[in-house]
């Protein structure tokens, strides 16, 4: 199940919000970042409204609508509040990307496809599952609410994502999937460690093991 939370991601080094439900990006974001992109290589900054003006803009719009059976406002919205600004379809966004310059395109179309929103929704539901074992497995090591977030700390420690609410919103797709196989592994272990610090600490001992190992194959 997906929750709808809006990631900051990091593009040549600025900051992409995308909301991970719906997986639509800010323009407004892609907009700094485009006029940023035609400084540094000598052009003149454009308009974000330009590119919403354009017959070419509406006409791919309306096309991604029939193509995926999708609402107007599902392929381009505008919201108020602190994640305000115009949001649109990945699609969309990929084109923006190319209006401003056809050489942004290659690099925005490999970092949207990349594994981050799936690895942030996997997390997520592992998590959940997670604390079902815990609770399971050992009842009243759990009975204080806290425990559960000494627990969340302690896989948040491991995987290096520093402290804050939105710890998670900031974090690579790397301490995503060290944080899934981490509660993945809590899940498999709960049922023979004799507690819930041996089975953390097992739990995340296995998954940075896993994932090396991983990496290390497909270098």
């Amino acid at each position: 199940m997906k929750t709808s939370v809006v990631m900051q991601r990091d593009l040549l080094g600025m900051t992409v919000r995308q909301d991970s439900k719906t997986e639509m990006f800010n323009a407004n974001d892609m907009h700094k970042i485009g006029n940023e992109h035609r400084k540094i290589h000598g052009m003149s900054e454009k308009q974000l409204a330009s590119y919403f003006d354009l017959d070419s803009t509406t006409e791919l719009i309306n096309a991604i609508c029939l193509e995926d059976n999708l609402k107007l406002e599902d392929v381009k919205q505008s919201k108020r509040g602190k994640n305000g600004g115009t949001w649109v379809h990945p699609v969309l966004f990929v084109d923006m990307a190319m209006w401003y310059s056809p050489k942004l395109k290659a690099k925005i179309i490999k970092w949207v496809i990349d594994g981050l929103l799936s690895a942030r929704n996997e997390s997520g539901d592992s998590f959940k599952q997670m604390n079902k074992h815990l609770t399971k497995n050992f009842p009243k090591e759990f009975e204080n609410p806290m425990s559960y977030m000494q627990a969340a700390n302690q896989v948040a420690n491991a995987c290096k994502v520093g402290t804050g609410k939105d710890k998670w919103q900031r974090a690579n797709e790397y301490q995503l999937k060290l944080r899934d196989k981490i509660q993945e592994n809590v899940c498999l272990l709960a049922d023979v460690t004799p507690n819930a610090g041996t089975c953390i600490n097992k739990a995340i001992s296995k998954a940075i093991t896993y994932l090396r190992g991983l990496n290390n194959e497909m270098d």
